[in-house]
């Protein structure tokens, strides 16, 4: 029997392609330098999964590039291959964004939807896995405008849409004002996961596709059925979430890099930028070093913000921490439950536990150990030293 040369490096290709999932590497999905970007959100509508999605070229290109998205079936992270269920391509510009939506079926069991982007002239893949579960507690969405609100967090004062599962006449909204506490250090013993049950501090009810302005910060749970584990939740910020421009905000952050006396110092400014200024430049010794170490940081934080924000702000979460001192992992590593971040330099690997609840279903925990205790005091006095 006789190949075609092209035959030959299909079959080749699509060997080196096939791999299980659990050995790429999806440091992408918080890489604010590449070249795409995929914001999504998933919700549970009439017996089946809708993956709203947002893809967005960043490149600093001006010639159109040709994209295939692909959608492929999959039982599990470790399946080397699965079933095509959908191929498309798509002449993206840089700066251009494409909208869309992807259904599928439930199933009692869970499996995984894998969404492979790939740029046609160059072969680079960009790989995003979705757990696609019965019991998975989203059930409604939120539109600004005739857009699905992607991001879980909200604009003080704007108007929005508020959908819930088609069959509800009526939405419970529940208000949770609380200031919700930070990470711990590494090798703390202690941590902050999300508590199983929050009392509201108000609650109101509205009809189902009614418009909202909300006018109070928060946590805010909407639900059509007020003794189901399912709804929607989401943060409402002022205008410039996930950035941080006012002094008061600014405090907050800094407890990972601060001693106790200097961080109550801060807060006691009271929104002052003088006194914040000199508690920074008391932190790096040198004006200079604190110009540097504010832009790195708080680029840092906004980046926090943007990826890990879930029932409480990003920079408050285990991943936020992570992100924010030690930057972004060479390399992560998914299954179903866990997220592994490592680190070449230091040779350090987290590992981030999911543990999901109604008010944030994705959210990732992190394995505590005291052997992180010398990395992480090294690494926040190069911080106070600003030499990042």
């Amino acid at each position: 029997m006789k190949f075609s040369l092209a035959s030959f490096l299909l079959i080749i290709n699509f060997i080196a392609g096939a791999q299980s999932l659990t050995n790429e590497n999806l440091n992408h999905l918080y890489n604010p330098a590449d070249e795409v970007d995929l914001e999504w959100n998933m919700v549970k509508q009439n017996g089946q999964m809708n993956i709203y999605y947002a893809l967005t070229i960043t490149g600093t290109g001006s010639s159109p590039e040709m994209y295939r998205m692909q959608w492929e079936e999959r039982d599990s992270f470790s399946q080397r291959s699965g079933k095509v269920m959908r191929s498309d391509s798509l002449l993206l510009s840089p700066g251009s964004r494409k909208m869309g939506v992807f259904v599928v079926d439930l199933k009692n069991d869970p499996w995984m939807l894998l969404l492979t982007i790939t740029k046609v002239t160059t072969s680079t893949t960009w790989s995003y896995p979705f757990m696609i579960e019965k019991n998975y507690p989203v059930n409604g969405l939120i539109k600004r405008g005739e857009q699905i609100v992607l991001k879980p967090y909200l604009e003080l004062g704007e108007q929005y849409t508020v959908q819930g599962p088609s069959m509800a006449s009526n939405l419970y909204v529940f208000r949770y004002r609380q200031s919700f506490s930070s990470a711990f250090p590494p090798f703390s013993k202690s941590t902050a996961g999300a508590d199983p049950i929050l009392l509201p501090d108000s609650s109101f009810t509205i009809s189902n596709g009614s418009s909202l302005t909300f006018s109070q910060e928060g946590l805010y749970l909407i639900q059509s059925d007020t003794t189901a584990a399912e709804g929607f939740s989401f943060r409402v910020h002022t205008s410039t979430f996930p950035r941080y421009t006012r002094v008061q905000d600014l405090v907050d952050p800094l407890v990972f890099v601060s001693t106790q006396d200097e961080f109550i110092q801060l807060q006691q400014s009271n929104g002052d930028k003088v006194v914040f200024d000199k508690t920074i430049i008391g932190i790096t010794r040198d004006r200079d070093r604190a110009k540097r170490f504010m832009k790195s940081y708080y680029t840092r934080v906004e980046l926090a913000n943007q990826y890990f924000t879930s029932y409480k702000e990003g920079w408050k979460t285990d991943q936020g921490m992570t992100f924010i001192i030690f930057g972004l992992p060479d390399e992560i590593r998914k299954t179903s439950q866990n997220e592994i971040w490592y680190y070449k330099d230091s040779r350090t690997k987290f590992v981030f536990i999911k543990k999901g609840s109604i008010y944030s279903p994705n959210y990732y925990t992190l394995m505590r150990d005291d052997r992180f205790t010398q990395l992480w005091y090294n690494t926040i006095d190069l911080w106070r030293k600003s030499r990042f």
